[in-house]
């Protein structure tokens, strides 16, 4: 790309955990894509100056700001990055969207289906480009898995199967924090951990959920909060829900933080007429594959390692055979969003997925969950 190049300018809202995944993937889309826009890191916004200007330094931006008014103000701001806590980004990306700024938000995308539906009502509105970062749809072995089914190589679709499990909160002398609060985060594992899968299964299958019927619990109803002090906890530690898809497959999810042993154990495994396909984060790189071509003394399950040149994503990286890791998921994420916009900072070019759209149809069913767990009913998607 030459230097002549138009520019997206990003301002990033936050800077934590999520704030250096994304911040990564600002720095490094350029170098390993050939995309229409130079992304540029410019300001990362957060709540303390000195906080928010060592998170710059450190991530790549040219400066930090507790000003979010005026980086909204600001003409040569394209993007907005939101990587806060659940309870903010309905507010920021609103803010956003009538500055007319293009959004990326973390997931859940927002705190009920309401802000959800009005934030992707705006985004139409203001003709600008969105996205969420559920970055797990863009593993290579994910990608390869999403275009193997759509392909027919395991006939249609009739079960999913799909867990993620952690095990930071299974002692109960964990800190609480704002994951373990209602008022930032809306759920516990269900929102932070079934999202990914809710939207890694319409990713993958394209089906779209039905009907729900979930449980959750709370194992440690307490947590140290510093000096003493206890939190309550009022959100769930691990939360399961069966599921029904239009056109009559089923599926079974759990999320889990406290699974001794299990860090970030997300997996699927997708069963079809005449075949199956398994992936797990731990394992990234892999996916195994299960069809019935070939004799019956010669099957079972095959792994294939999804880094060579044919896979998605592989050739813009290393060797065949060379892996790659979680940090690479938020860069093909990043590219192929700026793909979307065509040769202009407000470009028309595809669509992205997931949308703001996605996000409200993975609220919808999160929602639809967690009723049932109250009513102990099984509750239809809302539309």
């Amino acid at each position: 790309m030459s230097a002549k190049s138009p520019v997206l300018n990003v301002a990033m809202v936050g800077h934590a955990f999520m704030g250096r995944a994304h911040g990564n993937a600002f720095r490094q889309a350029n170098h390993f894509f050939d995309l229409p826009l130079q992304v540029v890191p410019k300001v990362i916004v957060g709540r303390d100056l000195g906080r928010a200007a060592e998170a710059a330094g450190k991530l790549g931006f040219e400066h930090a700001t507790t000003d979010l008014d005026a980086v909204l103000a600001d003409p040569d701001i394209h993007l907005v990055d939101v990587a806060t806590p659940n309870d903010s980004h309905h507010d920021i990306a609103m803010a956003a969207l009538r500055a007319k700024k293009h959004v990326m938000c973390e997931k859940p995308l927002a705190m009920t289906l309401a802000q959800a539906k009005a934030m992707a009502s705006l985004a139409k509105k203001q003709k600008v480009r969105v996205a969420l970062w559920h970055n797990y749809r863009r593993a290579p072995a994910t990608a390869l898995a999403a275009r193997m089914i759509q392909r027919g190589d395991i006939g249609a679709v009739r079960q999913v199967r799909a867990v993620y499990l952690q095990d930071w909160l299974a002692d109960p002398k964990a800190g609480a924090s704002w994951r373990t609060s209602k008022k930032h985060c809306g759920s516990g594992a269900h929102g932070d951990l079934n999202a990914h899968l809710i939207d890694l299964t319409r990713a993958l299958t394209g089906l779209e959920f039905e009907s729900v019927c979930g449980m959750q619990q709370t194992f440690t109803k307490t947590r140290p909060a510093g000096r003493g002090k206890k939190a309550k906890v009022d959100v769930d530690d691990a939360f399961c829900f069966l599921a029904k898809f239009k056109g009559g497959a089923i599926g079974t999810y759990e999320a889990t933080r406290a699974a001794p042993g299990r860090k970030n154990y997300n997996c699927v495994e997708i069963s079809g007429e005449k075949g199956t396909i398994r992936w797990n984060l731990e394992r990234m790189n892999e996916l195994e594959v299960f069809t019935d071509a070939g004799g019956k003394d010669g099957q079972g399950f095959r792994t294939v390692m999804c880094m060579d040149t044919p896979h998605p994503y592989a050739a813009n990286w290393w060797p065949d055979g060379h892996i790659v890791g979680y940090e690479h998921t938020f860069v093909h994420h990043l590219a192929d969003f700026v793909l979307s916009l065509g040769k202009g900072a407000i470009g028309k070019g595809t669509r992205f997925a997931p949308d703001f759209d996605d996000g409200v149809a993975v609220q919808a069913v999160l929602e639809a969950a967690l009723r049932s767990a109250e009513r102990g009913t099984w509750e239809k998607i809302a539309k």
